[in-house]
């Protein structure tokens, strides 16, 4: 399945236009990103699973013409990629339910940052989403759990849980995934918004233990993006200013409890789209970090900008690490592609 998968991928990739094709050379951060069939890619806030050579970019599916104000979430929606360049339509894989108003995913509940895991003892792919119930408000912040048998889906929904060992949840968070299996939910507390980590049971589908908190990670630190490095947890994430952009943060740690060590703000250049800067993450928030599969040192940050009044038209900006003194830079560019890591 997985070979035939990739196959149509190719063939998609083939039978673009040729103003498509030189399109699909390079990556231009904030910029409408097409997919395969030309229309824009919609898969917000989320993250990328790399399983059986190919990408899986999973995302919220904004609903067009509905603001944040209204719900204008739908579920997720998956495109895959064997290039990270051109990437094809999976459709949506988990959707809200609109005509059950008593279900978890009802029309109406905020359904953000969705990130997919594969759990190599179960042989599931385990999908992760922040949830806010539908007329609940964001006091109390869900993790909602759904499963599918393929990473195309469809996934179907299971549970949520209440994460950080508070009865009010928690918010904004990332799953890390260490080389052994084991899975931890790295996430900011409410109500206080201090930033901790959990580990997951061996099935993945609720924490196993108590959350501990992260030393020397600044609280109201939002958008977690996490990668591991020759030994040394790479963080990148954001202050908390609702859907305004700030800075990023950026801190390193030999453990996921910390000491976590502070190291500015990685962000260099000035997206001229809107012209915001270092100070303000380029207009965007973090969202992913990506090991590129085959390459040495080779780290794509994702960052999404987020248009409250018309998230359907939120653009995503992809930017490649370099790495300098062991420490991550991350570099305004107008367009690059895979060459910028070498052979």
């Amino acid at each position: 399945m997985r070979n035939i998968l990739a196959v149509v991928l190719l063939i998609s990739v083939w039978t673009l236009t040729a103003q498509e094709r030189q399109s699909a050379t390079q990556i231009h951060p904030g910029q409408v990103w097409n997919d395969a069939n030309g229309h824009p890619i919609n898969a917000h806030g989320g993250g990328i699973l790399f399983h059986g050579g190919i990408y899986y970019w999973y995302g919220t599916h904004k609903i067009e013409g509905l603001s944040e104000k209204t719900f204008a979430d739908g579920g997720i929606h998956c495109y895959a990629s064997t290039d990270l360049l051109s990437w094809t339509d999976q459709g949506m894989v988990l959707s809200i339910e609109k005509d059950d108003q008593r279900s978890d995913l009802a029309f109406g509940c905020n359904f953000d940052r969705p990130k997919v895991v594969y759990n190599a003892k179960t042989k599931k792919f385990v999908a992760f989403f922040k949830l806010y119930l539908t007329g609940k408000g964001s006091e109390t912040g869900y993790v909602g759990v759904a499963l599918s048998d393929s990473p195309s889906g469809p996934f179907s929904y299971s549970h949520k849980f209440l994460g950080a060992d508070s009865p009010n949840g928690s918010g904004d968070y990332a799953m890390f995934q260490e080389e052994n299996g084991d899975l931890y939910h790295l996430t900011v507390r409410k109500p206080d918004k201090a930033f901790v980590v959990g580990k997951m049971r061996k099935d993945y589908l609720l924490p196993e233990k108590a959350y501990e908190l992260c030393q020397g990670v600044t609280a109201k630190t939002e958008a977690p993006a996490i990668v591991k490095r020759n030994g040394v947890y790479h963080l990148v994430a954001s202050g908390s200013t609702g859907w305004d952009p700030n800075p990023a943060r950026y801190f390193t740690s030999k453990s996921l409890t910390g000491p976590w060590t502070f190291q500015g703000n990685p962000c260099e250049g000035v997206n001229p789209d809107n012209g915001l800067g270092k100070e303000k993450t380029y207009g965007g928030q973090s969202t992913f970090i990506l090991p590129v599969a085959g390459r040495r040192e080779a780290y794509i940050v994702l960052f999404d900008i987020n248009k409250p009044e018309n998230p359907y038209d939120s653009r995503s900006i992809w930017l490649p690490v370099t790495i300098k003194e062991n420490k991550f830079l991350i570099s305004w560019m107008d367009g690059w592609d895979m060459s910028f890591f070498g052979e």
